[in-house]
């Protein structure tokens, strides 16, 4: 439909040559910059890049960043140490010399280092802050012993030494305070407690040690009851070691310098974690360690992210006092080193597939031209086409769209523009050839009319594609829409014009030292007659085999489940091992817990303007801790947070209110739950598996009714296990909408450049069949055969990108066709002679996208090795088993109906 107009871009690029070289190359030099920009904005925050907009997931986000201020916090470095038991002294004093090496050298680099917290750091605040307050207590228990004995040395009489004390004295407040510490609560225990000091008056002042004695004692039995055993709620935070505490007491009660830091400091630089005489009640220390004291999790605060050369350092000290404690294991974690790996990873990756790619391509290029020159003119074309797509892109993300993109889309753009533009360059470089041989005098337009309209079509197809897929907003993949779609528009519009203007200027050399003869054979033209004529003469037999192959794959292909295991299919980095290794040690995943977030109608909490006392409305607080109960009893549960749960064990709402001693904390805690409107509640869920395994995927996709119930309220679930599942369901959504689409889109576009209406149909049919047998076969290998998990991103993008490149080999055999039926050949002669022709450039097409796709395989990435054998099996089908012999046989059986309703069949020649 187009010929005539690209007859005439040949035409004009042929008179304008130098004039289109100077302008691409000045257009090159302009881009070179805004190039390096799509690289420099690249996200590798997976976990971010999974978030679905208006999903479970999304609302429950908006909610958490409205009425709790996010779950942003300053970028931390965590490292997990395993099998480094703390109960040994030397291993203990080994790991807090790391973590002072770590503390060094954080403050050394500009970081804005913030804090440390460990065990170590939390031991010594828990310690600092007790012993600061206990020595208190013991030196105001001392002089209200010894207030007492003179009292009754006076008076001897208890009773009016209780009421001196709890009433007349000037510091019966004082008193009153300390006797509730020590836990003499009701008259009666008051009376007791004076009563034996009055028995006990000889030995007071006869052995000076006896008051050390009695009063560590007191300390010493209502601590560990108010701390450990108080009711209904105990303290939440630090729980008494109660063999070693007595001797902690004395040690304190006599620290006559009151240096806490020194006296804290020898504690733990001289004794085991399991004989420390105050620890970290379970809430305080399962988070940074086990139960067995041996894997250790240490977070390290900073302002701004640590580069890779820093991080770098960081492995290196990791790796010194690794091999000083034997059977020892670290592993650094947290987002930014998460970020850091996966870009390495990722840029290491699509350095590796694109030089294997580069070169295989220059080396197949070269072989099937034999000339080193025409070896490097694609690979000329995929320079400019990727460094001016490149700028284009980076100038949109940044400039206009103010968003990075996807860590995987540097890599799909890339590796696509060396295929597209491969294949193009190879398709216009042989015809090309083919008019030279033919000695035409207009081998420019005539190139530009025939080989640059099947480029045009087959480019306006990928283009469409990929733009289908962006404005679809798939998870991770959507960007690789855009950038795609913008480079194929870029590298159709190169091939057509910069490659013609080289063509122009070089002429014959292009090929040197290959010389260009009359009717010289084509290559592999022996070889493709001999198919030509298997798939003509059998023609029936060849329908019937694709139908069969075709059924067998989609049973295969639909059977076969996919999921949204993205974390299993990237490398095993430090990150996930010490996500894999926390989960084991600790029973749970630490890392990326579940939470739910719900909307009440009426307040849950209210708080007096005056005094800023809490208070909880029953109603709602009963119908969160119902939830709450729901979550907790699951197996797939390891424990939660909550206002019913504000300390990870569960809170009844009368405690919460009559609790003597902790009622404040408690409720202090319980409001951290709650948001700002008062109406709104987080519920922390801590799945017992790892965020994206599949029993906590499964459970966590049950969690949505496991609490929205018939209340006043709603809820929304998140987390990345969330995530995932709101991804996969969007995606597959998405993709049953997407196929139709793009299947009525690439009909419409082939309609209009085919003027047939049965042709688009039977190459979408022809392209799936295809694409449905390479992913059936890439399913065999990766699913069955090495027992990993299929992305739902798999079948998506393998099926955007070979039902628009797969055509392209089509159009070529179509349009060929069609020129040699404008010649007076009928059906089989025309398929026979485009099989002929085309048929060793096919398979340099074919090879090289092989090649291309294939070379993902290499990037070290599993979620692109999935799609790179998918790509290269579709590619390696289309051109070897489709192209060959499927497409001529059913062409040759529609004969005149191949163009229907068009005029091009009415009066076609006969079948000899």
């Amino acid at each position: 439909m187009f010929e005539s107009f690209f007859y005439k871009v040949g035409r004009y690029v042929k008179k304008n040559k130098k004039k289109v070289l100077v302008f691409w190359i000045i257009l090159f030099l302009l881009m070179a910059y805004p190039a390096t920009l799509i690289f420099s904005d690249t996200s590798y925050n997976l976990t971010n890049s999974l978030v679905t907009k208006n999903s479970q997931s999304s609302k429950a986000n908006d909610i958490l960043s409205a009425q709790f201020n996010g779950s942003s916090s300053d970028p931390s470095i965590i490292i997990v140490s395993n099998n480094t038991p703390i109960d040994n002294l030397t291993i203990s004093r080994d790991m807090m010399a790391f973590q002072h090496s770590m503390d060094s050298y954080l403050k050394s680099i500009n970081v804005g280092y913030n804090s440390t917290t460990s065990i170590f750091t939390v031991e010594n605040k828990t310690l600092m802050g007790y012993s600061n307050s206990t020595y208190k207590l013991e030196t105001g228990t001392n002089f209200l012993i010894g207030y007492t004995l003179t009292n009754l040395s006076k008076n001897h009489n208890v009773t009016m030494a209780v009421d001196n004390i709890t009433q007349t004295s000037p510091y019966n407040s004082t008193f009153k305070d300390l006797l509730f510490e020590l836990n003499f609560t009701t008259p009666n225990e008051i009376y007791g407690f004076v009563d034996n000091i009055y028995n006990n008056m000889t030995s007071f002042e006869s052995h000076p040690s006896y008051m050390e004695s009695y009063v560590v004692s007191l300390v010493n039995s209502s601590q560990i009851y108010l701390i450990n055993n108080a009711k209904p709620l105990a303290n939440p935070l630090i729980q008494i070691n109660s063999p070693y505490y007595s001797n902690y007491l004395y040690s304190l009660y006599n620290n006559s310098g009151k240096n806490y830091s020194a006296f804290v400091s020898n504690i733990i630089n001289n004794t085991t974690y399991n004989k420390f005489p105050v620890l970290p009640s379970s809430y305080g220390s399962s988070s940074l360690m086990n139960q067995k004291n041996s894997t250790l999790i240490m977070i390290f605060s900073y302002k701004t992210n640590i580069t890779a050369a820093q991080q770098s350092h960081i492995d290196s000290i990791e790796k010194t006092y690794s091999s000083k404690i034997s059977s020892s294991s670290f592993y650094l974690a947290g987002s930014t080193v998460a970020n850091n790996q996966l870009a390495s990873e990722s840029i290491h990756g699509m350095i590796v597939a694109l030089i294997i790619g580069i070169i295989v391509s220059i080396i197949i290029v070269g072989l099937f031209f034999r000339s080193p020159v025409t070896a490097f003119l694609p690979f000329l074309i995929f320079v400019f086409s990727a460094v001016i797509s490149a700028g284009i892109n980076g100038l949109l993300y940044k400039y206009i769209f103010h968003t990075t993109i996807s860590f995987i889309t540097p890599t799909l753009l890339l590796i696509l523009i060396l295929g597209i533009a491969s294949d193009y360059s190879v398709y216009i470089l042989s015809r090309f050839r083919s008019e030279l041989r033919a000695k035409n005098k207009d081998a420019i337009p005539e190139s530009s009319k025939w080989a640059g309209h099947a480029v045009f079509t087959s480019g306006t197809t990928v283009a469409l594609s990929y733009i289908i897929l962006w404005i679809s907003n798939i998870p991770i993949f959507s960007d690789a829409g855009l950038t795609n779609a913008i480079a194929a528009v870029v590298t159709i519009i190169i091939a057509n014009t910069l490659l013609i203007a080289i063509l122009a200027q070089w002429g014959k050399k292009t090929y040197w030292p290959a010389k260009i003869k009359e009717n010289q054979k084509l290559p592999f033209e022996k070889s493709m007659e001999k198919v030509a004529h298997v798939a003509l003469n059998n023609r029936k037999k060849i329908i019937v085999i694709f139908v069969i192959v075709a059924l067998g794959a989609l049973f295969l292909y639909s059977t076969t489940p996919t999921n949204m295991d993205v974390f299993e299919l990237i490398p095993a980095s430090s990150g996930v091992q010490a996500t894999s290794v926390i989960n084991s040690s600790l029973g749970y995943d630490l890392f990326d817990p579940a939470y739910v977030m719900v909307n009440f109608t009426s307040p849950i909490m209210t708080v007096n303007n005056t005094t800023g006392a809490i208070t909880f409305n029953s109603t709602e607080y009963n119908q969160t801790l119902a939830m709450e109960d729901k979550l907790a009893a699951s197996p797939y549960v390891h424990s939660i947070s909550g206002p019913g749960y504000p300390y990870e064990k569960k809170v009844n709402y009368t405690d919460l209110v009559s609790s003597l001693v902790y009622s404040s904390q408690y409720l202090n805690q319980t409001a951290t739950y709650i948001g700002h409107n008062h109406k709104s509640v987080e519920i922390v869920v801590y799945l017992s598996n790892v965020a994206w395994s599949n029993p906590s995927t499964n459970y966590v996709n049950k969690m949505p009714s496991i609490v929205n119930g018939s209340g006043n309220y709603t809820a929304y679930v998140g987390g990345t296990t969330e995530y995932l599942n709101n991804a996969y369901s969007f995606t597959s959504h998405s993709f049953n909408n997407m196929v139709p689409l793009l299947g009525i889109t690439i009909f419409i576009i082939l309609l209009i450049q085919l003027a047939s209406a049965l042709t688009p149909v039977r190459l979408i049919l022809m392209v799936m069949a295809a694409v449905m047998l390479a992913l059936s076969l890439t399913y065999i290998i990766f699913y069955y055969l090495l027992h990993l998990p299929v992305i739902i991103f798999l079948p998506l993008f393998v099926f955007i990108t070979l039902l628009a490149v797969g055509l392209d080999y089509d159009i070529f055999m179509i349009t060929k066709v069609q020129e040699n039926i404008s010649k007076g050949m009928n059906t089989a002669e025309a398929v026979k002679d485009s099989i002929v022709e085309n048929g060793g450039v096919i398979i340099t097409l074919g090879l090289l996208l092989f090649a291309t796709f294939g070379a993902l395989y290499f990037s070290g990435l599993g979620i692109i090795e999935e799609i790179g054998v998918g790509l290269a099996l579709g590619v390696l089908i289309d051109t070897f088993v489709s192209w060959m012999f499927f497409v001529p046989a059913i062409m040759t059986v529609m004969d005149k109906y191949n163009w229907w309703p068009s005029r091009i069949g009415k009066d076609l020649p006969k079948e000899k």
